[in-house]
This record gives structure tokens, sequence and C-alpha cells, in this order.
């Protein structure tokens, strides 16, 4: 059976008076693809950033491997490093070429050696189908090789997981596929993954599990194939049609159609 790689036990978070996260428990193992979807608003990026502290949970344990995740306890860098991080804004830095970007974690935190650094990243460049703009500032480049640049720069600290927030959401249409493209084959190659996302496709295809979370609880959680088509509870099958009909797929999840 494979080990956890994450646990998260009755976590909460509150901003002001909005309870955002009310007791969320999840545990991602070695190599799953968990996709967290629901409604905007509802606690999901909140969760990611709860995990490797860039925010604060008020209650609850996070557990990376063995090791509790507690601040002024654990070594919160280097925690970071075993926890790679997608964005959706990219957080590339404008004055380093695309190389450069994903060299520099390797050399300013695991200290490693430049030229060492810089062989990885273009491994990295590759692994992401970018190995042709190695040279290229961000500027030159389209927001889906950004985000590729972005993923390249997570993959090359050698992270154990690695946390996507919505890394589509800021693309323009027709860039979406590029970057669920890399994303897939990291699924397929084995990598523990736990994406907030709303691409319906790419939940469906390369997820092991989906966590519906709405209004700071996971409501329903199970393969693709029950979420999508036999999903047990009532909030969780008016969610999915409604993104199927947003989506232009006329079909709720009973396989119905919804067109008149």
């Amino acid at each position: 059976m494979s080990k956890p790689i994450l646990r998260i036990n009755n976590l909460h978070k509150k901003f002001k008076d909005t309870e955002v996260l009310k007791g969320v428990s999840l545990t991602v193992d070695e190599g799953e693809v968990v996709v967290i979807i629901g409604p905007s608003g509802t606690g999901k990026s909140t969760l990611l950033r709860c995990i490797n502290r860039l925010i604060e949970p008020d209650a609850g344990e996070i557990y990376l491997g063995d090791e509790k995740i507690e601040p002024g306890v654990s070594n919160l860098s280097k925690v970071r490093q075993r926890i790679g991080m997608v964005f959706q804004d990219f957080n590339l830095f404008n004055h380093l070429t695309a190389l450069q970007n994903v060299a520099i974690g390797p050399i300013k935190v695991k200290k490693m050696d430049k030229k060492a650094a810089l062989k990885l990243a273009t491994q990295e460049l590759e692994r992401v189908g970018l190995a042709d703009k190695a040279n290229s500032y961000p500027a030159e480049l389209s927001g889906g090789q950004k985000q590729r640049v972005a993923i390249a720069r997570a993959l090359a600290m050698d992270p154990e997981i690695m946390l996507f927030d919505e890394p589509t959401s800021a693309l323009d249409p027709e860039l979406i596929g590029e970057v669920l493209e890399v994303m897939k084959k990291l699924a397929d190659a084995g990598m523990t993954m736990l994406v907030v996302s709303h691409e319906m496709g790419f939940a469906r295809e390369a997820a092991d599990r989906i966590v519906f979370l709405e209004d700071g609880v996971i409501v329903e959680m199970g393969p693709p194939e029950k979420i999508f088509n036999n999903p047990e509870k009532e909030r969780t099958r008016e969610f999915i049609s409604k993104i199927a009909r947003l989506h232009g797929k006329a079909q709720d999840v009973s396989g119905a159609d919804l067109h008149d």
C-alpha cells in the first residue's frame, strides 16, 4: 500500500469573522493525484496555502511524511523545499531568463554548484517542452510558457508533492491545453499532486480522487467516475451539472441531455 505523503487533520482557518476552513481532513498518498473542485471562495486556495504555511491555520495538524509541520518547531524553509507550489500568476523573476528562473532555487536554497544547477534547469525545461526558450525572459513568453517555466522551477527542487493553485485560471483559453498536458505527463510519471482546478476534463482524466469542497468543508470525495457520474450528494450533482452546462457539455451527471 502507498504511504501517505500528506496528512491534513481537522484544519480550521478564519479571516476576521469569516470561517474559511471548517475542520478539513485529507490524506494524499505517494503517487496519487487529488483534484479539489468547488465554487470560488470556498477555501480551496486557502487550504493549499496552509499546507506550506504561506497562511497560518488557526487549528489542526498537517504532516508531511512523518514530520508534523509546526511553526517555530519545523524548519519551514526545509519543509517548503519538499513541497513544490505552482501559483495562478507564475511569480517568475522578470530580470532572469527562463533557465535562470529554474536554476535559482537549487543554487540559492540547495547550495548546488552553478554548473550542475544549470544542467538540471535545462533538463527541467526540456521536461516541460521549453528547451528552446531557455534564454528568453518572461516578457518574451506567453502565459502558458510562463506557467510551464514555473512548473519546471518547482520540479527543479525535487519535491515530494506538487501543489497547483488554479494553474490555468490566468491563461487565455487557447493556452490552457499546453499547461494541462505537462501536468498530465507529471501525473502519468507518478508525481504526487494536489491540484485546485476548475478544469473538469483534467480532473476526469488525471485524478485518482476528486474532492468537492464548499463553504470550508469537504462535501464529498471519491474517484472521478463516481463524482462525475454517480455522486452521493445532491449538492455535488448540482455543481457538476452547472459546470457541464457552463462548458457547453450538454450532459448532466446522469448523462441526460440538458438541452431542450
